[in-house]
């Protein structure tokens, strides 16, 4: 007899109570929304309101619920593509009900459900994910996608108390040597030598000195995208818009960072095959590592590695990061043609992300900041073009798949020729 692992209540569902980091907010934490309407702001600024859905291609940076989430906004600030967000922070509970950590907050109020009386001796002998409460506050994020970074292992910096961490095995590094004192960077992996000098020295820094003395804050790189979280629902025009510069600015010094890493070729220049699994390499379940390399012995493409790719093409449009890539001739399309599965979660977590087409740009015109939507009822499809390649891609979601690899292709192929990059 087998059985199925129950599914987790979604985090908004299993809130328990609410509180503030800063007096102020005591009505917005009991609220338990911003009062406030962003669509004006969004309208006078260029950018797009979501309200609370979500903003294409930043899977990795917002809380993925719509009780969560409010007055998305999402556009160019400056070349880069940016997201904002009033946010229902979730913060975790203890196992004595009681909020993690030393942070200080205000105006706690819990009240776990009935349930979790009654199932209390359970939830000490099995706990699982689905017994993890949570408190919500008044936050406010916004997230930056940074292409440029994506060999990087997450990481954090923070200047909340890390009685707890969401890493496995965090390393923590204090940076009040860099002069960043009450700050702490907590990553998943051993960071590269140098990385953190040549960060905390640059223009970051003054984006940490300006908001390190919030009563909470933090930067977050995870997938490509780079996030900030403040406490309080930011509500006013100059918060607004030097939130928005704030995290512009982070993208840009975590890609100058980055720069040592790269390492710019050709389109048409082969890459190096997949290495061994290592400590650097995601884990992908065997399941789907066979799908993708069904693919390609079917397509007679070349698995190349996914670390060369992202060094090779540092302004990759295509959202979160790289854990399958495939290279060679297709039908209709030039001899060198990469399909790529990008992910902007951990894949032995779930499959979500991006698969993409990407070929020689030719005479196609470089698109904004974050491509342009290809608006389907069925397939709805992005693309971008950057730095001479054109880049296609679909949202895959199904779990232990490579993504509708025959409607990319053939909607691929025909969006290339209408925007120059095939000619005939």
């Amino acid at each position: 007899m087998t059985t199925t692992a129950p599914e987790v209540p979604p985090v908004a569902a299993r809130m328990a109570g609410r509180a503030s980091f800063a007096p102020g907010d005591r009505i917005d934490a009991k609220r338990g929304h911003p009062a406030v309407d962003l669509t004006p702001y969004a309208g006078s600024r260029g950018l797009q309101y979501l309200g609370s859905q979500n903003a294409s291609g930043y899977l990795a940076a917002l809380p993925l619920e719509p009780e969560l989430q409010f007055n998305v906004v999402r556009g160019a600030v400056g070349d880069r593509d940016c997201c904002l967000w009033h946010w229902r922070y979730a913060w975790p509970l203890g196992p004595d009900d009681e909020p993690s950590g030393n942070h200080s907050f205000w105006f706690v109020r819990i009240t776990p459900p009935m349930s979790r009386l009654w199932n209390a001796p359970r939830r000490f002998v099995n706990h699982t994910e689905a017994d993890d409460l949570f408190i919500g506050l008044p936050c406010t994020g916004a997230a930056a996608l940074v292409p440029e970074a994506a060999a990087l292992p997450r990481f954090r910096i923070t200047n909340r108390n890390l009685g707890w961490s969401r890493f496995r095995s965090p390393a923590e590094t204090p940076l009040a040597p860099h002069g960043l004192a009450g700050l702490t960077l907590v990553s998943e992996a051993a960071l590269p030598e140098g990385f953190v000098e040549r960060l905390t020295a640059g223009p970051l820094a003054a984006v940490l000195h300006a908001l390190r003395r919030l009563p909470f804050f933090e930067l977050e790189y995870r997938f490509g995208t780079v996030r900030l979280v403040r406490s309080s629902y930011v509500a006013t025009v100059p918060e607004l818009d030097q939130l928005l510069l704030s995290v512009r600015d982070a993208a840009d010094a975590l890609a100058a960072a980055c720069r040592p890493f790269h390492r710019p070729q050709a389109f048409a220049h082969p890459l190096p095959a997949p290495g061994p699994a290592g400590p650097e390499t995601p884990w992908v379940p065997p399941s789907l590592l066979a799908a993708v390399q069904a693919e390609a012995a079917s397509r007679r493409l070349v698995p190349e590695d996914p670390r060369a790719y992202a060094a090779a093409f540092p302004t990759n449009p295509v959202p979160g990061t790289a854990f399958a890539v495939l290279r060679g001739a297709l039908p209709g399309l030039p001899p060198t043609t990469r399909l790529a599965l990008h992910t902007e979660a951990p894949v032995a977590e779930r499959n979500s992300g991006r698969t993409a087409l990407l070929l020689p740009a030719g005479n196609a015109a470089p698109t904004p900041p974050g491509g342009v939507a290809v608006d389907s009822p069925t397939d709805p499809m992005r693309y971008a073009v950057r730095d001479g390649v054109l880049a296609v891609w679909i949202l895959r979601w199904r779990p232990l798949e490579p993504g509708d690899l025959a409607t990319l292709l053939q909607r691929g192929a025909a969006l290339a020729r209408e925007v120059g990059a095939l000619t005939g």
